[in-house]
């Protein structure tokens, strides 16, 4: 039965990506910053009304979801491509086709999985497949949203959850090892003065660099891996002023939660060696996302394994931070993978192979029905 379903669904998205590629460059052409999903996620949900996805709704979050024959399901998996992109101020974007490469700001992450999780739910209407599962849009996955929607989606299936899959990232990168992060704005302050007649008094520009510096000498482990980075600085008022604010933000990684917390510990150290009753040094937690300790083993790695094998290609696992984090933190299976190969990610050259399309989408679909 597998095998006849199997070429059914192949056959469906071989005969139909023109349908696909349209859908992609609908969803493309959408701008949708972390913060600004509205637009989009209006359009999938009217997309996925048009398709007969009854019951299709937005949560509180922002989130689009589409719970399908869950009647009776005490445990389903969920499926979910983020809406957000890192591309603030992009008002227009179009397309463009080079032979085989499509170019587009956020055309691989994520409008390429965005438009396959539609397209996918289009075939499983129109074949009638009644698998239970859970098909969501979330919003909040890049820059500080902070995986809010992830976190939302996790909250409200969560107990019920048989996996959680985040539809993202390239077709042949497989993520079961969250990376976990600490982000902090971290602001200095001094009393500031003219940069003559109060010379020898605190400059929160010397004082913040004193603190870089001191960040960067952290000796930090390779295996467990874990980095940090200083990524923004900015204040001070004129050539001619002793800097009396400064700002600065840091992230902070690991796959490791001990090892995160050691890195973090230790910057806090440095932030209260540096206070003193002329240095004020304030800190704001701007985002958190959990690690996994370990990578569970779980039918769904042998399943992609699989079904990648009876293709004659080789699975690697990694580490990654995604929307997996959240649901892999709280001991919930979980893996992220997407349907395209590209280059480019979160730069206005972003770029995708348009070959690698129908068979990411193949495997997609063999792994969501466990073709």
């Amino acid at each position: 039965m597998n095998d006849v379903l199997r070429k059914m669904v192949e056959d469906y998205i071989h005969n139909r990506m023109p349908e696909y590629i349209q859908t992609l460059y609908d969803v493309i052409t959408i701008p949708s910053p972390t913060g600004e999903e509205e637009k989009k996620a209006q359009w999938i949900l009217e997309q996925l009304e048009a398709m007969g996805a009854k019951g299709a709704y937005r949560d509180a979050a922002g989130n689009v979801i589409y719970p399908h024959c869950l009647e009776g399901a005490e445990r389903f998996p969920l499926y979910t491509a983020h809406m957000d992109t890192v591309f603030a101020g992009v008002e227009k974007i179009m397309p463009e086709i080079d032979g085989h490469t499509l170019k587009a700001p956020s055309c691989g992450d994520n409008s390429s999985d965005v438009a396959a999780l539609l397209f996918l739910i289009r075939i499983m209407l129109t074949l009638k497949l009644r698998t239970p599962a859970v098909f969501a849009f979330n919003v909040g996955e890049e820059g500080l949203g902070n995986l809010k929607g992830s976190r939302a989606l996790t909250d409200a299936f969560g107990e019920r959850l048989s996996y959680f899959m985040a539809v993202d990232g390239n077709n042949d990168r497989f993520v079961d090892l969250a990376v976990g992060s600490r982000r902090y704005a971290v602001h200095v302050v001094t009393a500031g003065g003219h940069s003559y007649a109060a010379f020898g008094a605190a400059n929160a520009i010397n004082e913040a660099a004193g603190i870089i510096r001191d960040f960067y000498s952290l000796q930090v482990p390779q295996d467990p891996r874990t980095t940090y980075n200083v990524g923004t600085i900015q204040g001070g008022t004129t050539i001619n002023s002793i800097a009396a604010d400064v700002e600065f933000t840091v992230d902070m990684r690991s796959v490791s939660h001990s090892e995160l917390e050691k890195l973090d510990q230790a910057f806090q150290t440095i932030l209260k060696a540096h206070t003193t009753d002329k240095v004020q040094v304030e800190t704001l937690l701007l985002g958190e996302r959990p690690c996994s300790e370990g990578v569970q083993h779980h039918e769904i790695y042998d399943r992609i394994t699989r079904i990648r094998k009876r293709e004659g290609l080789k699975t690697e696992f990694s580490a990654s931070s995604t929307d997996a984090n959240i649901p892999l933190g709280r001991d919930i299976p979980a893996i992220a993978f997407g349907v395209c190969k590209g280059k480019g990610a979160h730069t206005l050259q972003e770029e995708l192979d348009m070959t690698s399309l129908e068979p990411g989408l193949k495997q997609l679909a063999a792994f969501i029905w466990n073709l």
